[in-house]
């Protein structure tokens, strides 16, 4: 699926999410990663949904977003009641979906210029 709108929002755009994998500006990713208006980040996620911790979640800053994306995959997968209600504490809610619904989600909040974080499982 092909994800585009004109805007200048930001540094980093989705281009398209499939087969696993989410193209951004001109790069392929095909491991999770963190994505808001002017940072990328590969590093900061556990290998899989299941395995975020709160604390994982603090290092994130969520609370300094408006809204905070979790892709989940081709599938929606719940993460765990405790990381749910953290983010709810942090003042940060997750909206949780799947990847490609998060992605195109994360292209109409950049492209009006909102604070947005995606937290991305290819």
């Amino acid at each position: 699926m092909d994800i585009s709108l004109d805007t200048n929002a930001g540094d980093f755009q989705i281009r398209s999410y499939r087969d696993r994998a989410i193209l951004i500006n001109a790069r392929e990713y095909r491991e999770p990663l963190t994505l808001s208006l002017n940072k990328l980040d590969q590093h900061s996620l556990p290998e899989t949904v299941e395995a975020i911790t709160v604390s994982a979640l603090k290092e994130l800053k969520i609370q300094d977003y408006e809204a905070v994306l979790l892709g989940t995959g081709p599938e929606l997968i719940q993460p765990s009641w405790e990381i749910i209600e953290a983010a709810q504490m942090m003042g940060a809610p997750l909206e949780v979906m799947s990847t490609g619904a998060a992605c195109r989600t994360f292209t109409i909040l950049s492209s009006e210029g909102r604070q947005v974080l995606a937290i991305l499982y290819p």
